[in-house]
């Protein structure tokens, strides 16, 4: 299924409503995994603020067609679900063999770039901004053969940067970390720049909450990711004084066999928009997932805790923000328990890792988006 999301070309109050801005702007995604159309969505809602007169489109499906889009987000729930030590095998042998992965990426360019081709020649735009790796494939095959006059971005959603999201022939590539920004150009991006994470701005700087008991916000991602159920008795592990609060997301096995625990230190919750009040009302981010819900963690000035990691991406994002100092990463349940009772005995160690998280999301987005526009109106 594709959908399409544009916004009038009209000119409303905005912050940046004087300075030139592109007039048209593509913003593409793909449904595999919430976190790609999550960054999407969000940076499509600060272009139309900053940038009120562009006409702002938002396409989900263009991963080399519909067809191919729904079978790469079903056999990626498969295989996370049922095998994702194989889905980490492939992710860290191809990150170590980039020449190996460039091989599937020729590959696959080709059947993206021509669903592409009637997508650009619809809207006509003058940017076009990705944040899915396969799509960015198509743009850059396109650029390459001179298909494509617009300017394009590819947007890094996780953390770590594998070879599967660097193509040397779109123009910019967008990282969050200093230490993926090396990647990247290590395996040849031609534009490489260090950005704020965009999230959805109901994830907003919040105090930490007022009460005794330490609340942890537990989640998997959209899908449930990761053994959750042995995440949150590690937390409750840490003895008295932890709450948790389970996002289950599109998971229902998972949240009926909590609920079943009948655990008043416990509650649970399936598929809900209410995702910015829960995390402004825990006192940290408990997550086993990739990096979208560590950026909406670290917005509202949370601490995260990597829980077993899922293979892939999920560890190796876990591990760039580690390294940067943004998060703790607990390979062991028992490690869980050590870092919830660290966070409930140490209050200045939430301090710490809330400062970090507010210093790292506090940087000008708005600017990083002037800046784009500076260069695609120079192109």
């Amino acid at each position: 299924m594709s959908r399409e999301t544009e916004s009038p070309l009209r000119r409303n109050p905005g912050p940046s409503s004087s300075s030139p801005t592109p007039s048209r702007v593509l913003l593409l995604s793909a449904p595999v995994g919430e976190g790609h159309v999550a960054a999407a969505r969000a940076l499509a809602a600060r272009m139309r603020v900053v940038w009120p007169a562009a006409a702002v489109t938002e396409v989900e499906t263009v991963a080399g067609g519909p067809r191919r889009t729904a079978l790469l987000g079903a056999a990626y729930r498969l295989v996370m679900r049922a095998a994702p030590g194989l889905y980490g095998l492939a992710y860290d042998v191809l990150g170590r063999l980039p020449r190996v992965a460039g091989v599937f990426q020729r590959l696959g360019a080709p059947a993206t770039a021509r669903a592409l081709r009637p997508v650009l020649a619809r809207h006509r735009p003058d940017l076009v901004v990705c944040t899915y790796p396969v799509t960015s494939g198509g743009l850059a095959l396109l650029r390459r053969r001179g298909e494509l006059a617009a300017r394009t971005v590819a947007v890094v959603t996780d953390p770590a940067v594998h070879p599967f999201w660097v193509w040397r022939d779109v123009d910019e590539t967008w990282v969050m970390l200093d230490g993926a920004a090396t990647a990247a150009r290590r395996l040849g991006a031609a534009d490489v720049r260090v950005v704020p994470p965009v999230v959805d701005p109901r994830f907003v700087p919040t105090p930490p909450p007022d009460g005794e008991d330490l609340t942890v916000l537990v989640t998997g991602g959209s899908l449930g990711f990761g053994s959750l159920a042995t995440a949150v008795d590690a937390v409750l592990g840490a003895g008295s004084g932890i709450r948790a609060v389970v996002l289950c997301g599109r998971n229902d096995v998972l949240r009926g066999r909590l609920d079943a625990r009948g655990d008043p230190r416990l509650r649970t919750l399936g598929w809900t928009d209410a995702v910015p009040a829960e995390m402004a009302a825990a006192d940290a981010v408990l997550t086993t997932g990739g990096g979208m819900i560590a950026s909406e963690a670290l917005a509202v000035g949370r601490p995260v805790l990597f829980a077993t990691p899922v293979p892939g991406h999920g560890r190796a994002g876990a591990a760039a923000l580690a390294h940067a100092g943004l998060a703790v990463v607990c390979p062991r349940p028992a490690d869980v328990t050590e870092a919830v009772a660290g966070l409930r005995d140490d209050p200045s160690r939430r301090a710490e890792l809330a400062a970090a998280a507010r210093a790292f999301s506090s940087r000008d987005f708005d600017g990083t988006l002037a800046g784009l526009a500076a260069r695609t109106l120079g192109d």
